[in-house]
């Protein structure tokens, strides 16, 4: 019996989960407007940029970036996990473009989700949950 609660335990403890970076609100996205938004307010709206670019042209780009992968549970079931096994992935990818003015003048938004596997399930379908808990910090 002891044994089993030391097998389900280093299961737990390396069942994998990897996050980069922040979530980013979809909600703050869609507030941003070209040629109205000031870099001031973007950082109100989604919080400090993960990038900054300087342009030779004197603008400015910042880089928002969040990404998780989650292993499946078949991961870890022996044998079955070689066949079954694999990780859900999610990523959001945010940049967004000012002038020398300081304004929005571009902004690209991204968002995916993939899951990989291995024998049976390598043809699944990846599912994107939307963004709401764990927002990056204003």
């Amino acid at each position: 019996m002891k044994t089993l609660f030391v097998v389900l335990g280093l299961v737990v403890a390396l069942s994998g989960c990897a996050t980069v970076g922040r979530k980013i609100d979809p909600v703050a996205i869609e507030q941003i407007k070209i040629g109205t938004t000031t870099k001031e307010q973007v950082v109100q709206l989604i919080g400090s940029p993960d990038g900054v670019t300087q342009m030779g042209t004197g603008g400015t780009v910042y880089t928002y970036l969040f990404a998780r992968a989650t292993a499946k549970a078949e991961s870890f079931i022996p044998i079955v996990g070689s066949f079954a096994g694999g990780a859900n992935t999610q990523s959001q990818y945010l940049t967004i473009t000012f002038g020398q003015d300081g304004v929005v003048s571009d902004f690209i938004n991204s968002m995916s989700a993939m899951e990989t596997g291995y024998g049976a399930s390598a043809a699944s379908k990846g599912e994107f949950n939307e963004v709401e808990d764990g927002k990056r910090e204003k």
